[in-house]
């Protein structure tokens, strides 16, 4: 099991418990040093205090697990709105949203998730003014963003 997988099964109900939801877990070298990064949600929205609360429990709990060998920082932020759009609870969060789908064969288009199952993700797009629901197989993805607006 890779190290993201691990250290999302370990933390994902505790850090729910604190009253987050874990987003993305990510690790990755930086011009600084090795970067362990969890993103967390709340519904009414993510404050210093907040990630200090998370940041405080995981410090103690990576400390005692010493799952990652050599000097790394460890970091808690929400996520960014220009973060793809990875899980179920994303794309149900993000209902009402204009959604930006990149397909792999490098197509896109806009719209917004109508329904959701285990295979296919269906959308309300607009072409032409009139409205039609266009169903992409999950396979077909690549990264589903939120459609900034101005």
């Amino acid at each position: 099991m890779d190290l993201i997988t691990t250290l999302k099964q370990t933390f994902e109900e505790d850090i729910e418990n604190l009253g987050y939801e874990l987003v993305e877990i990510d690790f990755r070298s930086t011009k600084e040093g090795r970067m362990l990064t969890f993103y967390i949600y709340n519904e009414d929205g993510i404050t210093v205090d907040d990630c200090e609360k998370v940041s405080n429990f995981l410090d103690e709990k990576l400390d005692e697990l010493d799952l990652i060998k050599g000097q790394y920082y460890l970091e808690v932020s929400s996520q960014d709105l220009s973060r793809p759009l990875k899980t179920d609870r994303d794309l149900i969060r993000n209902y009402q949203e204009l959604l930006k789908v990149k397909l792999k064969t490098g197509d896109f288009f806009l719209g917004y998730i109508e329904e959701l199952n285990e295979d296919d993700l269906v959308f309300r797009v607009e072409r032409d003014k009139k409205e039609e629901k266009v169903s992409v197989n999950r396979e077909d993805i690549k990264k589903i963003n939120i459609e900034i607006v101005f």
